[in-house]
């Protein structure tokens, strides 16, 4: 096992002797680009990934597949001619991969960007002329139901019926808008034939904006879309990321960007601000309104003004992004015409909905602490920037300074993060013990402890989890439960990752002025102390909660995803219980909640909403016979009548069930204004966390 790693080392280390050979430090071609990333992608996941796959004639059919699938979802851009045409290389991908060979690539590509010439033509020539809803025919949607087009007809007719389908909906939409009478089938006639023509209109604008879009859309997109077809058969989180993908991951991760606090929006070719984060750089300086359009960027004070009007996205959002402290020239024009030039400072700008917050909740003359975190944030570019770990260490010793008897953690959607940063939580409710095993490439593994002796919070935890709440929300969860710590409320499982990733720099070997991006990579798996991996499984709830989402998010969960990762154990290690009666409270628990008649409401009335919802998913055609479409209508508006009363009675039947008899106290510091009611609002109706109350008032009185 030892020497063929040696031989892996050496082949790999090889291949990049070979590719730096190749590189230069002038900037790259985009041929030669793509044949230099496909080689070192896959010499790195061959060496580097937990578990490399065959790649055969079929893995090749699998790429195959998958690629049209995401490049012409709807079967609308190709014709039959086009895949008969691309059958010959069906077989030949897993060559062209091995070999950094981006021939495949290239024949779709150019085959596709002439079919989208042709596409805006054949919708400018259908959208002149005035769509028949008296007409008798189906749209459809289900892509299990297309076919590619056999001929030129055939292709026109797809996009005639795509065409009128949208012109239908912006004619129910204006019925909307205009609060007509919907039950009045004389008023859809009338609106069907007055309102065609502004309708088809519309949608002519909304096409040349879709084919705008996707034109200006440089090859590079494409080819992430290709290389991430081919790495997502090794598993579902092995990922390339592009140099812009790679910069939208480190800000989800770190919460933390630097730039000047707009969001923006491409409203036909025009950088427009849809949002102003409160306290950054553009909203204290009061001279940018949302609505207002960006047309030039300087990005420093000694560049010149670039024009931006037309500019994809993520280009021009580049050229306003840059390092704190430096200067960013804008010209504007206002939303009264008025062109302006605004100097603006840039700065750390946070996102702060990712960052842990607390309240306290006052149960009789009790104080509990609630503490949300959505995800175990860490910056890897910036060891001083913000972090999870110390946020609600910070957290906790505010807490404690309020004499809380117990801590409510809720890591309900939240799906990872740093591994480092869980095992420094954990170690503040466990102290230092072993908190995960890693799985290694020999066989051997390694015990991830926390170093710090001293327990932060000793008193009892309940943790809140959902079928969202992945990987380090696991690795937690799993480590309170084994040493039971505490009590684990919610979903009957969670997501079920138990998979490690690792970002890798393409660049790490290779010296160009460009930035080439990185690999996330699946480099390990991990195991819970007791030896079970949490791959697939997840981690089970002591005491389950029923709610309605748990049916729609199953089909988001590592189980349904495709090339996952088997499940498996290893070893467990020795370790000691906590000194905790924890069996008599889950008791209590359950026959608190067996004991309620309104539970098995609750039970008949999510199976009712889920099967509202699976009709709803299941639906693949539309008529687009105004009639047919009417009556249709009036069978949507009954079942979302219904879906809506299903959901007030879901909450009042869990609020009975689950009485809410506390009081909610806000952390007014951290919070704004607005965040507070919303969050407060939906606390009061959150039944998870009132049982979650009683069996912290349950450990009170055991105590």
């Amino acid at each position: 096992m030892v020497n063929q790693q040696i031989k892996k080392l050496k082949y790999i280390i090889i291949g990049f002797i070979f590719i730096f050979l190749l590189s230069s430090c002038s900037p790259l071609e985009e041929q030669e680009k793509h044949r230099i990333l496909l080689k070192i992608i896959y010499k790195t996941l061959d060496f580097l990934h937990t578990k490399p796959i065959p790649i055969n004639n079929n893995f090749s059919k699998k790429v195959y597949n998958k690629y049209f699938e995401k490049l012409d979802n709807q079967k609308r851009f190709f014709m039959q001619k086009d895949i008969e045409d691309f059958c010959l290389y069906k077989e030949k991908i897993d060559d062209f991969w091995i070999n950094g060979d981006p021939t495949f690539f290239n024949i779709i590509i150019r085959r596709f960007y002439k079919r989208i010439k042709e596409v805006e033509s054949i919708c400018s020539q259908i959208l002149k002329i005035p769509f028949n809803f008296n007409k008798k025919e189906i749209y459809v949607l289900g892509k299990e139901e297309l076919f590619y087009p056999k001929n030129k007809k055939k292709w026109i007719e797809k996009w005639r019926k795509h065409l009128k389908y949208l012109t239908l909906l912006e004619i129910i939409n204006f019925i909307k808008q205009k609060k007509l009478n919907i039950l009045k089938q004389k008023i859809w006639k009338n609106a069907f034939l007055h309102e065609e023509k502004k309708s088809r209109k519309k949608v002519e604008e909304y096409i040349k904006e879709y084919f705008r879009k996707l034109k200006i859309k440089k090859e590079s997109h494409w080819f992430s879309m290709y290389v991430n077809t081919i790495i997502s058969q090794y598993d579902p989180h092995t990922s390339y990321l592009s140099p812009k993908d790679k910069e939208i991951f480190y800000l989800n991760i770190s919460g933390e960007t630097e730039g000047i606090g707009i969001e923006l929006q491409d409203d036909k070719g025009l950088a427009t601000v849809v949002k102003l984060i409160v306290g950054g750089p553009a909203w204290k300086s009061k001279k940018i309104e949302i609505g207002d359009k960006i047309i030039r960027v300087a990005k420093d004070l000694n560049s010149e003004s670039k024009n931006i009007v037309g500019m994809l996205l993520e280009n021009y959002i580049r050229l306003i992004k840059g390092k704190k402290g430096s200067k960013v020239k804008l010209t504007i024009q206002k939303k009264n015409g008025s062109i302006e030039e605004v100097i603006l400072t840039r700065d750390i700008i946070e996102k702060k909905e990712i960052f842990a917050k607390s309240v306290i909740i006052l149960d009789n003359k009790n104080k509990y602490g609630l503490i949300c975190l959505p995800e175990f944030y860490f910056n890897p570019e910036n060891k001083n920037g913000r972090n999870a770990a110390k946020d609600i260490k910070h957290i906790i010793q505010e807490l404690k300074k309020e004499k809380i008897k117990g801590i409510i953690l809720d890591l309900r959607n939240n799906g990872g993060g740093s591994l480092e940063t869980v095992i420094k939580i954990a170690g503040f409710f466990l102290g230092k013990v072993p908190i995960v095993q890693i799985g290694r490439y020999n066989n051997k593994k390694k015990i991830l402890k926390n170093n710090d002796h001293q327990i932060l919070w000793k008193g009892p935890i309940v943790v809140i989890v959902n079928e969202l709440s992945a990987s380090a929300s696991e690795i937690f969860a799993a480590a309170i439960a084994d040493y039971k710590r505490g009590i684990i409320v919610g979903s009957s499982q969670t997501y079920g990752k138990g998979t490690v990733q690792t970002i890798y720099p393409l660049n790490r070997f290779l010296f160009y002025n460009e930035e080439l991006g990185a690999l996330k990579i699946t480099v390990n798996k991990f195991y819970r102390i007791n030896g079970n991996s949490t791959q697939l499984k997840g981690v089970n709830s002591d005491i389950v909660i029923p709610n309605y989402t748990s049916n729609i998010l199953l089909n988001f969960m590592e189980k349904n995803q495709k090339n996952s990762m088997k499940w498996d154990y290893v070893d467990p290690i020795p370790f000691h219980y906590c000194n905790n009666n924890l069996e008599n409270i889950k008791y209590k628990s359950i026959k608190r909640i067996k004991k309620n008649k309104n539970i098995m409401t609750i039970y008949k009335i999510i199976e009712s909403i889920q099967s509202l919802e699976k009709q709803f998913s299941n639906r693949k055609q539309f008529s687009l016979n105004w009639k047919e479409f009417y009556y249709d209508n009036l069978k949507i508006k009954k079942r979302n009548e219904n879906f809506y009363q299903l959901i007030n009675y879901l909450n009042i039947y869990g609020l009975r069930a689950f009485p809410i008899s506390y009081k909610i106290i806000l952390n007014t510091k951290k919070l704004e204004f607005k965040e507070q009611l919303e969050w407060k609002k939906n606390l009061k109706k959150d039944y998870s966390v009132s049982e979650c109350v009683n069996i912290l008032r349950d450990f009170n009185e055991a105590s």
